[in-house]
C-alpha cells in the first residue's frame, strides 16, 4: 500500500498510527511503502490519487474535491479535533485578542496559512482576512507582524509552540479563544481500490469498538497535550460554517466525533 512519501510514518503521526492500528485488526498482509514521488500539496496529492499516480492512500483534510475524486474512508481520524482551532500569536498581542468576543471582532485581525491549505476558504468565507506563506516561515511571519494569528488545530498549536518558540522568541499560544468549524482528516484511496477502502474502514470500526482506537488517540502526545494544556472547555468559542464540507460527512456515526 503506497502512501505519500512526504508523510512521516512514525509515532509522531496520528494518521500513521491510526492506519497501522486499523491494519492490525485485519487478517490481510498489507505492507506500507512510500510512494516513488512525494506530493507536497493536497491538490497535487488528490490529483495523483485520482488519475492513477503511484500512490494508493492519503490522509488529508476533508473537502469536496477529495471526496468526489477518490474513495473516502468515512471515519474522522482526529475525531474532528482538527476543526478546533487555537491561535499562535506574538505574546505581546495577547491583550488585543483577549478583547475579542465575536467573529465580527476577529475580522479586524489577519490570519496566516500555508498555500493551498483547505482552511483558507473556510476562514475567508467567514469574512476573515487570510495571507499565505511557506509553512517554515509562518511562525516568524506571525511574530514579525506580517499576520496577527496563525490558526492551528488544537493538537498542532501546542506542539508547534514547543518546537518553534526557541527559534522564534515571543511565539505564544493565544490564551482565551477557540475557533471551531466542522473539519476533520480522513483517509482517501483510489477509486480503483474499493476493497482497500472497505478494509481500512473495517479495521477502524473494530478498533473503535474494542476501545483501542480511543486509547491510541488519547495517548497521542500532541492530542494529550492539547487536551491537558489547551484549556479547550474554558475558552471563548467562536463558531463558523465550513462551506467546503461535503454534506455526506454529517452522516458519519456520531460516536466517532470528539466534543469538548
Amino acid at each position: 500500500m503506497r502512501y505519500n512519501a512526504t508523510e512521516k510514518l512514525d509515532e509522531t503521526s496520528l494518521p500513521a498510527k491510526a492506519l497501522k492500528l486499523a491494519l492490525s485488526k485485519l487478517d490481510k498482509p498489507y505492507v506500507l511503502t512510500p510512494s516513488p514521488v512525494g506530493y507536497p500539496t493536497q491538490s497535487g496529492l488528490i490529483n495523483a490519487l485520482s488519475t492513477g499516480g503511484e500512490i494508493d492512500i492519503c490522509w488529508v483534510g476533508v473537502e469536496r474535491n477529495a471526496w468526489d475524486a477518490t474513495l473516502p474512508v468515512p471515519f474522522p481520524i482526529d475525531g474532528g479535533l482538527l476543526g478546533y482551532r487555537l491561535f499562535l500569536i506574538n505574546s505581546d498581542r495577547q491583550p488585543d485578542f483577549s478583547g475579542v468576543k465575536s467573529i465580527d471582532a476577529l475580522r479586524n485581525f489577519v490570519a496566516i496559512q500555508g498555500p493551498g491549505w483547505g482552511d483558507i476558504d473556510i476562514l475567508r468565507n467567514a469574512g476573515l482576512t487570510v495571507r499565505t506563506g511557506l509553512y517554515k516561515n509562518l511562525f516568524r511571519m506571525t511574530v514579525g507582524g506580517r499576520a496577527d494569528y496563525f490558526p492551528r488545530a488544537a493538537y498542532e498549536a501546542v506542539d508547534e509552540y514547543k518546537q518553534y518558540v526557541g527559534d522564534v522568541p515571543k511565539l505564544a499560544v493565544e490564551q482565551d479563544l477557540i475557533l471551531k468549524y466542522k473539519f476533520t482528516m480522513m483517509f482517501f484511496v483510489s477509486k480503483k481500490k474499493p476493497e482497500l477502502r472497505d478494509d481500512i474502514m473495517k479495521g477502524l470500526a473494530k478498533a473503535h469498538s474494542d476501545g483501542s482506537y480511543q486509547a491510541m488517540f488519547q495517548s497521542d502526545d500532541n492530542v494529550a497535550t492539547a487536551l491537558s494544556q489547551g484549556n479547550l472547555g474554558q475558552r471563548t468559542l467562536i463558531e463558523i460554517e465550513n462551506p467546503k464540507l461535503p454534506s455526506e460527512v454529517n452522516a458519519i456515526d456520531k460516536r466517532y466525533w470528539f466534543s469538548v
